[in-house]
C-alpha cells in the first residue's frame, strides 16, 4: 500500500515539477500571519465565512505557531459548512493550545463538528465527504523526513515535492513550522554550495546548475530566502543558458545579476566571458576595462584584441604586460 502510495505521489510530482515553487508553501514568502489573522477575523464577523477561511488557512502556512489561526479556521469552516475541514483545524488548535479558558469551548465545537461528520458520512448527503486523511498525512509526513535526511531536496522525489504534497493535503499543524525551517536552511546551504563552486569555475553539469535554481526557490517558499538569492538565481541561469549556447541570453543574465550583487566582481567576469564565447571579443574587453580595468584578467583580454588586431599590436601589448605592467621589482 505504501509503495502504491510512493508511485502515485512520484506520478504527480512529475507532472507539475518544473512549476515547482510556483507558490510559497511556508514562512514569511506566504504573508504576514498577525495580519492575516486580523483580516480573517473582519470577514468573520461580517459572516463571510467562505473568504475568511481561505484567508486564516493561508495565516496557519504564513506561521504554523500561530494558535489563533487554527481556530478562527476551524469555525470559519464551519460557517462555511466545511465540516471535514473544521474538525480538521479545530483538533490542531487543541492538539497544540496551552491549557487557557478558551479551551472547553473550542473542545465542544469540535465535539459539534464531529458528531455532524458523523452523520454526514451516514447519509452521504450533497455529494461526497471528503475522506479521512490522518493515515495519508502520516505517510506523507513519513516520506519528507526521509528525502530531507537522504538529502534529496528537490526534483520530484525530494522533500520539497513531499513538503508542497502534504500542504496540499490540507495537512494542518505547528510542525509545519520545522519542516518547513529544516527544509529552507537545507535548501540554502545546498544552493550556496553550488553557487560557490560554479563562481570558481567548476565544471558543473546542467543538471546541477538547475537544481542549484531550484533550491534557492525552495528555501524562499519554505523559510527564509537566501540574503543574495535574486543574483544567485540569476548567475546560475546564466551558466545554463552559457551551456545551451545561448550566450546573448547568457550575458543578460550576468549582467542583471552584476547589478543585483555588485560586490560580486566574478559576475562581470562572466559577463564578459560570455560576450567572448558570442565572438564580441572587444565587448568582452569593454566590460572588463569598465568594471575591472586593474584585474589581471583584463590585460590579457587586452592583449588577445591586440593580437587579434596585428601581430605587431600584439607585440606591443605583450611588451608593456612583460616589461611595465608587471615589471620585476628592482634588484639590490
Amino acid at each position: 500500500m505504501r509503495s502504491e502510495s510512493r508511485r502515485l505521489l512520484l506520478t504527480c510530482a512529475l507532472l507539475v515539477w518544473g512549476t515547482a515553487s510556483a507558490a510559497p508553501l511556508v514562512g514569511p514568502s506566504v504573508g504576514n500571519a498577525d495580519a492575516l489573522v486580523a483580516e480573517g477575523t473582519k470577514l468573520y464577523n461580517k459572516r463571510k465565512y467562505a473568504e475568511a477561511s481561505r484567508v486564516f488557512l493561508q495565516a496557519t502556512r504564513a506561521n504554523p505557531s500561530l494558535l489563533p489561526a487554527y481556530l478562527g479556521l476551524g469555525r470559519a469552516r464551519m460557517g462555511a459548512k466545511e465540516t471535514a475541514g473544521a474538525c480538521a483545524a479545530y483538533r490542531a488548535w487543541l492538539k497544540s493550545a496551552p491549557d487557557i479558558q478558551e479551551r472547553p469551548k473550542a473542545k465542544g465545537e469540535l465535539e459539534l463538528c464531529e458528531r455532524q461528520l458523523k452523520a454526514a458520512r451516514k447519509k452521504k448527503k450533497k455529494g461526497p465527504v471528503p475522506a479521512d486523511m490522518t493515515a495519508r498525512h502520516v505517510e506523507l509526513k513519513a516520506d519528507f523526513f526521509e528525502a530531507l535526511e537522504a538529502g534529496t531536496l528537490a526534483g520530484p522525489a525530494g522533500a520539497g515535492e513531499q513538503l508542497r504534497t502534504l500542504v496540499t493535503a490540507d495537512y494542518l499543524g505547528v510542525d509545519l513550522a520545522e519542516m518547513g525551517t529544516r527544509l529552507s536552511t537545507a535548501s540554502r546551504a545546498s544552493a550556496e554550495d553550488v553557487h560557490q563552486r560554479a563562481l570558481k569555475g567548476e565544471a558543473l553539469t546542467t543538471e546541477q546548475l538547475r537544481t542549484g535554481r531550484e533550491l534557492l526557490d525552495w528555501a524562499k517558499d519554505s523559510g527564509e530566502a537566501a540574503p543574495q538569492a535574486p543574483a544567485q538565481g540569476l548567475f546560475l541561469e546564466g551558466l545554463v543558458a552559457l551551456q545551451g549556447n545561448d550566450s546573448k541570453g547568457a550575458e543578460g543574465l550576468f549582467a542583471k545579476a552584476a547589478s543585483a550583487a555588485p560586490g560580486v566582481t566574478e559576475y562581470r567576469v562572466w559577463r564578459a566571458a560570455a560576450l567572448q564565447r558570442a565572438g564580441d571579443l572587444r565587448g568582452a574587453l569593454a566590460v572588463m576595462e569598465a568594471e575591472l580595468p586593474e584585474d589581471p584578467r583584463t590585460d590579457l583580454l587586452r592583449a588577445a584584441v591586440a593580437q587579434r588586431t596585428s601581430k605587431e599590436d600584439g607585440a606591443r601589448e605583450l611588451e608593456r604586460l612583460l616589461f611595465q605592467r608587471y615589471a620585476a621589482p628592482p634588484s639590490r
